[in-house]
């Protein structure tokens, strides 16, 4: 599994101590799934009860999930933690864990077009041409 280490412009402060080092890892299904459930709630509808889903707490569980350490102990980050960032470091904790589910994507591509050119020259079949 992938992770990403880097500092952050404020920190978070935890009790006295500033924690500035941050380190995220690549997602896994199961880390989708909990927060999905995580951010879905019952509302009244005039149909009877609906679940909805907020895209926001879906959001802020998706991240605290890739967030496997702050400072030097690994810890899960609680909600309130996160609410307790400065701005400035939500956004860079956002940005570096989009840059690493877009490398996360861009491998899966590469390997699913890995596994059709392999495909498509093995056995019997005929390769397949490329565009020019």
């Amino acid at each position: 599994m992938a992770s990403i280490k880097f500092d952050l412009i404020d920190g978070l402060v935890i009790g006295d101590e500033t924690h500035k080092s941050v380190t995220l890892r690549s997602l896994t299904a199961g880390d989708i799934e909990d927060a999905a459930l995580e951010s879905e709630r019952v509302i009244q509808a005039i149909d009877g009860p609906v679940i909805v889903t907020s895209p926001v707490l879906m959001s802020s569980a998706i991240l605290r999930r890739q967030i496997v350490q702050i400072g030097n102990d690994s810890m899960a980050l609680s909600a309130n933690m996160l609410r307790k960032l400065s701005s400035a470091d939500l956004e860079l904790i956002q940005a570096q864990a989009q840059l690493m589910d877009a490398a996360t994507r861009k491998a899966v591509e590469v390997a699913l077009m890995r596994g059709r050119s392999d495909e498509a020259t093995s056995g019997d079949k005929q390769p397949i041409a490329s565009p020019q």
